[in-house]
C-alpha cells in the first residue's frame, strides 16, 4: 500500500512539472511588432520619409497616435529595413545610418521580440505586380510566422486618385492602423508561400 501512495505521489509531481514546463513555455513566447517606412511626396508635407513602429496605443512611445514615428531604429531594425529596401530596388543606407539619429544596438522593448533578421535573410521572394497588391504604394512586405514584421510603402509615384483621397495627408495614405493591419495580413494569406517569406510588388 505504502509503495504504492509513493508511486502515485511520483506520478502527480511529475505531471505537474510537464504541465509549468508547457505553461512556462507559452508564456515566455513573445510578439513582434510591426515597423516600416512610409515613403511620400516632397509636396505633400515635411514627412516625406517616415520610419513607423506600430506598439500598443497604450506605450509611451505611441502616444494613442495610429502610426506613431519611430525616432531611432533599435536592434535588428535597421539591417531588416536595408534587407527589404534591397529587395524592392531602394539603397538605404545612406538615410537610415543618419536618420532620424544613428541606428542603435539595443532593444529597448523586452516584452517584444526583435525583427527575426537571420530568418528574413533565408526567406522565399515572393514576386507580384504592383496592381496585385491591396495597398496603394506598397512596395515590400516581411512577414515571420504568417506576421506582418516589416514594410515599405512608397507612393511617391501616385495621385491621390490613384490612392483613392481627396487631399495629400502626411503618411500618403487616408487609412486606419485596423485597416493597414488588416491588407498587410490579407496580402500574407494571398501570396504567402510558407509562413515567412517577403512579398515584393514590382512596379
Amino acid at each position: 500500500m505504502k509503495t504504492k501512495f509513493i508511486i502515485l505521489i511520483y506520478s502527480i509531481l511529475l505531471f505537474s512539472n510537464v504541465v509549468y514546463s508547457q505553461l512556462d513555455t507559452v508564456n515566455t513566447e513573445k510578439d513582434y511588432l510591426t515597423f516600416g517606412i512610409f515613403i511620400g511626396k516632397i509636396e505633400e508635407g515635411a514627412r516625406i520619409f517616415t520610419p513607423v513602429r506600430l506598439l500598443p496605443f497604450g506605450h509611451p512611445e505611441a502616444l494613442t497616435h495610429e502610426f506613431p514615428t519611430a525616432t531611432q531604429l533599435y536592434g535588428s531594425e535597421f539591417q531588416t529595413l536595408l534587407l527589404l529596401g534591397e529587395k524592392c530596388g531602394l539603397k538605404l543606407w545612406a538615410t537610415l545610418s543618419r536618420f532620424p539619429q544613428k541606428p542603435s544596438p539595443d532593444w529597448p522593448y523586452p516584452e517584444f521580440e526583435e525583427p527575426p533578421l537571420n530568418s528574413l535573410m533565408n526567406a522565399e521572394i515572393i514576386h507580384k505586380l504592383a496592381e496585385d497588391s491591396p495597398l496603394p504604394g506598397l512596395s515590400a512586405l516581411a512577414y515571420y510566422n504568417n506576421f506582418p514584421v516589416c514594410f515599405i510603402v512608397d507612393t511617391r509615384n501616385l495621385s491621390l486618385a490613384e490612392r483613392g483621397m481627396d487631399r495629400a495627408s502626411a503618411m500618403g495614405l487616408d487609412i486606419k492602423r485596423a485597416e493597414f493591419i488588416n491588407e498587410l495580413e490579407n496580402s500574407i494569406k494571398t501570396f504567402k508561400i510558407g509562413s515567412t517569406g517577403i512579398i515584393v510588388f514590382d512596379k
